[in-house]
């Protein structure tokens, strides 16, 4: 830097008289750079070797105030450990001011590992052995005391709370620390909103609605919103939709929306989303048909159009949809179609259940597609599963549901190689119209060797005409110890295969086996004879269409190894009294109908069934 030199002063000024250099007035030199300081600093310790400029440091960090400069002082401190030839004197003192940083912010665990550092480099340094004698060695407080949480930051905790079940979740909301606003927020990211005359939901649903409306903070939480509207309610729901009309524009970070409900409802819940600005990349609609007392299943599958009348869905304007799941019982494919077109080229998880559609080939880009779940009808010239299995090659999860009209066993065997990266799969005949005896051959043709299988579900409406129309005999189960790193098997027993042989062929990872049975069987006697044969690991068992009047027994007898039994559709615990007895704990309505894979996730039975399109990816 030069500065300008004064013109009345120089080498002649030196002897002027006093008088005269009193008379002239003196003239501060202005720096005209406020950084001076800073670059005279840094221009200065360029040339300083690391342990000197450790030195200059360890100085300038002498004069912060360690209550309000400790970030400045952590990184400071680990920067002066790092020189490896730093000399022990200043490692004391580097480490000794991060203890007191530390102290100040209440990180007492830290602090004590600098001071016991201090002292093993400075044994008789006073500072360190005063501040031990304080904060440390206290006979009313010690440091660490049993059963206290160590001094970790709100990051780490997340993260480790990240891998906690929901119902651990619950648990934190009462502990008085950071955990309590961490399991808040994570829990909170779905929201269920049940519109019901019951009271107890109905009051839930509408405090839940407020803190939407009047939180800022914890509606910008929200990432799926679920609404459930149960078809036997008849009454109007104005107030509730008003009050989620009002709710939903709060929702800032909303990003996935489920409606289980009637038509009239759901046709009011996508009008009030096509007036928000969010960009929603989940939608799922379930139609509820509202339930009568002359109602049978028949009828309730077969019905070919909404009952309510309210004719058929508008579908919101939506062009970034990722994940979508339509599931009805009738209706028109107009607008669903419509709206798989728009979304062609984003849509990757797609759930389409309706049991009097086709397969709608021309408005789906297979693939795009990473998740498949259809349920429909084949008809005699269908070629949708060729579709599938030719265009499908970043499919990872496939689930075919079918009224079977045409022959699908020459395009399996066609595409025999397809779907490379397969993890799940499922193939369910709801009913059939064809006579294809080499069907489940070819299935079990182009499931062999597949070693990077996971789920694997086959069931028919009949062993016994199965086995005669469709093929579906020992081959199939022949196939499956090839599938080495299978965790979870759905299937009905062939006719040909004695029960204890049939578990021999269940791979020995399998963590997950339900099983379906079309004929009478002695239920205790049959799973005397699985017992033998079941997989080391297993921990859920689900039996269908079984007669069973003594679910204890029956577990006790065949299954004593597993955590959850599901029998038909009731759920259980499994656990142990103190005197060694089995007890089967039912579970709640409640918990089943709407959160059940998240509690078979707590009992590490997550693959046990498929997943429920309302649970977001």
């Amino acid at each position: 830097m030069h500065h300008r030199a004064h013109p009345g002063l120089g080498l002649s000024s030196l002897s002027s008289s006093s008088s005269a250099a009193q008379s002239t007035p003196t003239r501060s030199m202005n720096v005209f750079n406020p950084k001076i300081l800073d670059a005279s600093i840094r221009d200065v310790t360029t040339g300083l070797s690391d342990e000197q400029k450790a030195d200059v440091l360890l100085y300038a960090m002498s004069h912060l105030e360690p209550e309000r400069s400790r970030t400045l002082i952590e990184n400071a401190v680990q920067s002066c450990l790092s020189i490896s030839r730093l000399p022990p004197a200043n490692a004391a003192k580097a480490r000794l001011m991060r203890a007191k940083a530390r102290l100040a912010a209440g990180l007492r665990v830290g602090a004590r590992q600098d001071i016991q550092a201090v002292l093993e480099l400075q044994p008789d340094n006073p500072e360190a052995a005063a501040l031990m004698a304080q904060h440390v060695v206290s006979p009313e407080k010690q440091l660490i005391q049993p059963r206290t949480t160590p001094g970790f930051s709100t990051e780490i905790w997340r993260e480790i709370v990240l891998w906690l079940p929901p119902r651990d979740l619950k648990s934190l909301l009462q502990v008085p620390h950071v955990l309590s606003r961490i399991a808040s927020e994570l829990l909170f990211q779905r929201i269920d909103i049940h519109l019901a005359s019951e009271k107890r939901e109905s009051q839930r649903s509408a405090d839940i609605l407020t803190r939407i409306i009047t939180d800022a903070s914890f509606a910008g939480h929200v990432k799926t919103l679920r609404v459930f509207v149960p078809g036997r309610e008849t009454f109007p729901i104005t107030f509730q939709t008003g009050m989620l009309s009002n709710a939903l524009p709060k929702l800032t970070n909303l990003r996935n929306v489920h409606c289980s409900m009637r038509w009239k409802d759901m046709y009011t819940v996508l009008r009030i989303l096509e007036t928000i600005s969010h960009r929603l990349t989940g939608l799922s609609l379930m139609y509820v048909r509202p339930v009568r007392v002359e109602d049978t299943d028949f009828t309730c599958m077969v019905d070919s159009r909404p009952s309510d009348g309210t004719g058929e869905l508008r579908f919101p304007r939506f062009k970034h949809i990722m994940q979508f799941s339509y599931h009805s019982t009738g209706g028109a494919t107009t607008q669903v179609y419509d709206f798989l077109v728009q979304n062609k080229t984003s849509i990757r998880h797609l759930s389409l259940h309706n049991p009097n559609w086709s397969f709608p080939t021309e408005a789906v880009s297979i693939r795009h597609l990473t998740t498949l779940d259809f349920q429909g009808t084949f008809p005699a010239d269908s070629r949708a599963f060729a579709e599938i299995l030719a265009n499908g090659h970043q499919l990872e999860s496939l689930r075919l549901e079918c009224i079977l009209e045409c022959s699908a066993s020459k395009q399996f065997r066609e595409f025999a190689d397809a779907l490379p990266f397969l993890h799940h799969f499922a193939f369910s005949l709801m009913g059939y119209r064809v006579n294809d005896h080499d069907l489940f051959p070819a299935i079990a043709e182009f499931l062999k060797g597949r070693t990077s299988l996971r789920s694997l579900q086959l069931t028919v409406p009949s062993a016994d005409w199965a086995l005669k129309r469709l093929g579906y005999d020992a081959t199939v189960w022949g196939v499956l110890p090839s599938l080495t790193s299978l965790r979870s098997l759905t299937a009905t027993l062939p006719k040909d295969v004695a029960a204890a042989v049939a578990m021999w062929l269940v791979p020995r990872g399998v963590h997950a086996l339900s099983l379906q049975a079309l004929t009478p069987v002695n239920t205790i006697e049959f799973v005397s004879q699985l017992r033998a044969g079941l997989p080391p690991p297993l921990k859920y068992i689900g039996l269908r269409n079984f007669h069973i009047e003594d679910a204890t027994a029956v577990i006790e007898q065949g299954f004593p190894m597993v955590r959850v039994a599901r029998i038909d559709d009731d759920y259980y615990t499994v656990a142990r009294a103190a005197a060694g007895q089995l007890l089967l704990e039912e579970w709640p309505k409640g918990r089943t109908q709407y959160n059940a894979r998240d509690w078979l996730e707590c009992y590490g039975c997550g693959e046990a069934e498929w997943r429920d399109p309302t649970q977001f990816l």
